[in-house]
């Protein structure tokens, strides 16, 4: 479930087996403090933590928001409503475990639908949001009101597991690894020769438009910005690798490249990549690449930007797979990349 305080929220899920790299994080704040100078959270609920140095700066960036379910309306029977917040496919809800919060607590409940032995053949059987709800146990409205409120959010409930091939499953792997590799960045750069003025910033509302980024971006005014976050693995039935593109659990990091990427950057991070021996894969994003770095990369005078994503299957579902390879690739490739060059380089 998540933890929610008034300006941001974090993870805390059950971790079942865990011995790898990857971890959910509590409190990002608290976990990258010791390696910083200072931690704070802005009004948008942007966490930043800033390594101090000279000269030109480098953000690094993952979003700590997730994709939700909002309560929008609690019928006379106790039953629950809900809106997306963020992209969510309909047709996965069905049967799920959610958690809502409200203030403090923590309520279980269950999405329900009518059961295909009720569905009639002149029935609509195309699962919508007016056609789910969510089941907390409540007799009435009256004591649905008692435990939970219109606004409050639902998250998916599942726990971490590892599978084989160093791959491992759980909910809101968007943006957890991105958090797990600023955290491992945070800590090998720590006692760094180089003076590079270095922001970790997790951010807000990437989920619903890039908002956190907006103003971080205008607020630090970095030379040099990587964004760290999930891209679509395609090594699975149905897709198609010559629209959907070739990307591999296990085959390291993603490099993008297209107009949201400034190109000497994407070089550099190449570059790195293949003097260090470190799998990456390049993925083609003709468009912005619907991450943070649409709303840096034009943010005051512009920024030069660069994305670094690790493959993920099934995004927005209660059950994303990643590999561990893959995250332990964009940790390797954005340290040696920050010891090797320099800004001047960067630019």
């Amino acid at each position: 479930m998540l933890l929610i305080d008034s300006k941001h929220y974090t993870m805390d899920m059950k971790v079942t087996k865990r011995k790898g790299l990857f971890k959910p994080y509590k409190d990002f704040s608290d976990a990258i403090k010791p390696f910083v100078s200072e931690v704070h959270t802005d009004v948008l609920g942007n966490i930043i933590a800033h390594k101090h140095g000279v000269g030109k700066s480098i953000m690094l960036i993952a979003h700590h928001d997730v994709v939700r379910l909002m309560v929008s309306h609690i019928d006379e029977n106790g039953f629950l409503y809900v809106k997306p917040s963020g992209y969510i496919d309909v047709s996965i809800l069905h049967a799920r475990k959610v958690v809502i919060r409200h203030d403090e607590r923590s309520i279980t409940g269950i999405i329900g639908k009518k059961p295909i032995h009720l569905i009639r053949e002149e029935q609509n059987c195309k699962i919508s949001y007016e056609n789910l709800w969510i089941d907390i146990g409540a007799k009435n409205q009256i004591e649905a009101l008692q435990m939970v409120s219109k606004g409050d959010y639902a998250y998916f409930c599942s726990e971490y597991e590892e599978l084989p091939n160093g791959l491992i499953t759980g909910s809101y792997f968007d943006d957890q690894v991105g958090l797990n590799v600023l955290q491992k960045l945070a800590e090998l750069l720590y006692k760094m020769d180089k003076p590079l003025d270095v922001y970790y910033v997790a951010s807000n509302h990437e989920e619903i438009g890039m908002r956190g980024a907006s103003v971080v971006a205008h607020s630090i005014k970095p030379d040099v910005c990587i964004c760290i976050d999930v891209t679509h693995a395609t090594d699975y039935p149905t897709m198609n690798v010559i629209s959907d593109g070739d990307i591999k659990l296990g085959r390291g990091c993603v490099l993008t490249k297209g107009p949201n990427i400034y190109p000497a950057l994407f070089k550099s991070l190449e570059e790195a990549a293949i003097k260090h021996k470190v799998m990456y894969q390049v993925e083609i994003s003709p468009y912005p690449t619907g991450t943070d770095a649409n709303a840096i990369q034009i943010s005051g005078e512009g920024v030069k930007t660069a994305v670094v994503s690790i493959p993920c299957r099934y995004m927005h579902t209660p059950h994303e797979i990643c590999s561990e390879i893959d995250i332990d690739s964009a940790i390797r490739l954005i340290d040696e990349f920050i010891r090797i060059f320099t800004i001047k380089q960067m630019l």
